[in-house]
């Protein structure tokens, strides 16, 4: 906000896809219907928090091409869940600025 660069808003529901096997399933992302309304108003909100001007976004569910340079940083969150024992779950996140 203080350099007043151009905010891009992409929905993206392929980043919630786990693999199966060596096919990916999203199964768990939050299912079109619901997912529209919660990004617009994630839209809506970012709009009237920064300069309404400076915030572009696409069509939701569309097939779209951009063309960016990235001017970091840029965080990852990863989380890897497996099962070990008697039905536990061990969680590990990495939170990593490139």
């Amino acid at each position: 906000m203080q350099k007043n660069y151009e905010v891009l808003l992409v929905s993206q529901f392929t980043l919630y896809g786990l693999l199966k096997g060596n096919k990916p399933d999203f199964h768990l992302a939050m299912p079109p219907q619901q997912a529209e309304p919660f990004y617009n108003s994630f839209a809506a909100k970012v709009s009237k928090a920064y300069k309404p001007e400076l915030v572009k976004d696409g069509i939701f569910g569309a097939m779209m091409q951009i063309h960016l340079v990235n001017d970091g940083p840029v965080t990852m969150h990863l989380d890897s869940r497996k099962s070990i024992g008697s039905g536990t779950v061990e969680s590990q996140e990495v939170s990593s600025d490139v």
